[in-house]
Formats: C-alpha cells, sequence, structure tokens
C-alpha cells in the first residue's frame, strides 16, 4: 500500500470513530431526556419503575445507535471524497483513488502532497454532549425525589408488617367474596390506595345488605373485617404522613341512598297526583261531556 493509501486508511479510522462517538453522544442526551420525561411521570402518577430495566434501556439506545453507524459503509474512496469536501482539495484525493495506470502516480503524489499540506479542522462537538451533563444531572436528581403519593411508606418495617397481616386476614375470606382476594393481592403489590377502594366497596356491599336484611351473621362479620382492615392500613397511612381521603362510611352511604330513593318515590307520586288533579279541574270547567275527554286527548296527543 502506498502513503496515500495508508493516509487515507488512518483517516478512515479516525472519522469512523468520530461519527460512532457522535451518535453514542447524541442519542444518550434523547435517551436521557425520555427517562427524565418517564421520571416525572412515574413519580407523580405513583407507578413504580424497574431501576434495571431503566438503566438498562438508557445504556442501550446509545450503544444500538453507536453499533448502527459503525456498521454503515465507509471505504477507502468514501473517505476520500469526504476530505475532498472537507478541505476543499478539488477532488484530488478521490481522482487519485480511482486513477490506475502511469497517471496513477503523478495524481497520487499530487494528492499527498495537498493533503499533507492543508490543515485538518478542529472536530466539533456536537450540541447534545454540552446538554448531556445537564441531562444527567436532572435525571439524577428526579431520581432522588420520592414520589409524592409514596412517601415514607416504601422499606417501612412497621407499614410491610401490617400489610402483611391484613392481607393474610382477606385471604381468609377469599372463598366468600372474590374482592377480597383482590384487596390482599393489591396489599402486597403495594397498590394501598386500591386496596382501601376496594375495602370500601365490600363495606358499602355488606351495609346495604344488612340494612335490606339480607345478610346475616356472615355479612356482618365480613362488614367488620373490611372495617377493621381499611381503618388499620389507614391508621398506619397517617402514621407516614400520607394523607387518604376516603369516601364516606358505608352505613350512611347506604343510608344516603335509600332517603334518596324514598324522596324520589315521593315526588314522583306527588307529580302524579298533581297532574291527575289538574285533569279533574280541566274535565270540570271543560264545555264537553268529560266522556270525550280520551277521544280530545287523542286527538291532540297530549293532555288537555
Amino acid at each position: 500500500m502506498d502513503d496515500l493509501l495508508h493516509k487515507l486508511s488512518a483517516h478512515r479510522r479516525r472519522i469512523r470513530t468520530a461519527r460512532v462517538a457522535d451518535a453514542a453522544i447524541r442519542w444518550a442526551f434523547y435517551a436521557s431526556v425520555a427517562a427524565c420525561l418517564a421520571l416525572m411521570v412515574s413519580k407523580f402518577a405513583g407507578v413504580s419503575l424497574p431501576g434495571a430495566a431503566a438503566a438498562g434501556a438508557l445504556a442501550a439506545v446509545p450503544a444500538a445507535m453507536a453499533l448502527r453507524e459503525w456498521s454503515r459503509a465507509f471505504s477507502i474512496r468514501d473517505c476520500a471524497i469526504h476530505l475532498d469536501r472537507l478541505l476543499a482539495l478539488d477532488e484530488r484525493l478521490s481522482t487519485a483513488v480511482e486513477t490506475s495506470g502511469e497517471i496513477a502516480l503523478v495524481l497520487r503524489a499530487d494528492a499527498e502532497g495537498a493533503l499533507a499540506r492543508t490543515p485538518l479542522p478542529p472536530r466539533r462537538i456536537p450540541r447534545e454532549a454540552r446538554l448531556l451533563a445537564g441531562s444527567l444531572a436532572l435525571l439524577a436528581v428526579l431520581f432522588s425525589i420520592p414520589s409524592p403519593g409514596r412517601s415514607g411508606a416504601t422499606g417501612d418495617p412497621a407499614f410491610e408488617a401490617v400489610t402483611a397481616a391484613e392481607a393474610a386476614k382477606l385471604e381468609s375470606l377469599a372463598n366468600v367474596e372474590v374482592q377480597f382476594q383482590e384487596a390482599a393481592e393489591a396489599l402486597k403489590a403495594g397498590r394501598t390506595e386500591e386496596a382501601l377502594a376496594l375495602l370500601e366497596n365490600l363495606r358499602r356491599k355488606f351495609a346495604e345488605e344488612l340494612l335490606k336484611g339480607s345478610g346475616g351473621a356472615g355479612a356482618q362479620s365480613m362488614l367488620d373485617q373490611a372495617t377493621s382492615s381499611a381503618a388499620a392500613i389507614s391508621a398506619e397511612l397517617a402514621r407516614l404522613g400520607r394523607s387518604v381521603h376516603a369516601p364516606p362510611p358505608a352505613v350512611a352511604q347506604a343510608k344516603l341512598v335509600r332517603q334518596q330513593a324514598v324522596e324520589q318515590g315521593t315526588a314522583a307520586s306527588a307529580d302524579a297526583s298533581a297532574a291527575a288533579l289538574s285533569r279533574a279541574a280541566f274535565s270540570e270547567s271543560a264545555p264537553w261531556n268529560p266522556r270525550y275527554d280520551a277521544v280530545i286527548r287523542k286527538y291532540f296527543g297530549r293532555e288537555p
């Protein structure tokens, strides 16, 4: 290999390495921005992200894009064309590489001299490299901030002991009511709010059965268990500084629903009575015989 091809091979390795590094830095910045957004959403939504999987995805994206850039074809001829455009050598390098025969020696000597006389411009670092440090610092800060909905609950031994005990109690009633099993699984998975919502639904259901007189002693015992479990979990959350906006108690809710139903039925009967009285008053003042009221209503399609 002559001196020109040797120098072009060295430039080719340098250019490919720089391109691979630029691609890795650029996509590392994009991946860090996406990770910041995902972490913000997970913090405020109360959804836990697996740390190992997130870190692996963060490292896999720039590695994959760097491998993609390295696998692109970049021959000696491509390197000569790139240097001709970069150094404004008027296609000397590419012509010398492509030409064969006796004139090729002259062209290569001229191209080699032009390449030696022309200084290479300084390497430009991509813009994303300047922002990568800031995005990584922001990612570290977001990772250190605890989730608003889960402050102090994760890793607390007393809280975990209470949830485990209540989950075991709820699982013992799973053969009676399926929602007890769902609440126990939610407690084991750390979804405390979901478990409280399920317990509140159970309390409302059994309270309505007791008000109707159809539940019996079994409904009372299950109502007591749902109430005690919800109270124990809410007390632990209050101890850890987490406020839970609980719905109205189950018994009061059931009484309120029944009272509203009674009031609606009373209002409907009152409206029907008022309509009947208005029809009777109109029939008495009408200038025709009352037996023709049905004909008048059918003709006009409405009450007279």
